[in-house]
């Protein structure tokens, strides 16, 4: 099993940074780099490393993992950021690290029995949300393929 940290909120919304043209580079799409933007944080928290590939998005009303847009035109489509999903190693004890640091500075409440799945992918393990609903997160478990 691999686990997979995935991020959202109405943060993104406000601020714009769903839309923001940095998320279609193919390099970040590909797993090449991991920072969309700098300023891109959960936070207090260092700028927030992104898997690119993994991140899901909506494009004309249809959820597509960014690995594949590389290389799609989608200047005159409808898109952006539904899930980001955090760079980590694939293991519950990294994704459990970012989440530490993320606690330490701000309050969540956490759900560890979701009855539903916020994301569209894996089994959901845990939810967190913070108390101002700007961003939730969620554990994902993903069974391994090769």
């Amino acid at each position: 099993m691999t686990y997979a940290l995935y991020a959202w909120g109405n943060f993104l919304d406000e601020v714009g940074s769903d839309r923001d043209p940095g998320w279609l580079d193919d390099a970040l799409l590909r797993g090449e780099r991991d920072v969309v933007s700098e300023e891109l944080m959960i936070g207090d928290t260092e700028t927030l490393r992104v898997d690119g590939p993994g991140t899901i998005f909506t494009v004309d009303g249809e959820r597509i993992n960014g690995r594949d847009l590389v290389g799609r035109d989608l200047s005159s489509a409808d898109w952006q950021v539904a899930r980001i999903s955090v760079a980590t190693d694939g293991t519950r004890e990294d994704a459990l690290r970012f989440l530490a640091t993320l606690e330490e500075d701000g309050e969540y409440t956490t759900d560890t029995a979701p009855q539903h799945n916020p994301v569209g992918v894996g089994e959901i393990v845990t939810v967190w949300s913070d108390e101002h609903g700007q961003w939730e997160l969620a554990l994902v478990r993903r069974a391994v393929t090769n």
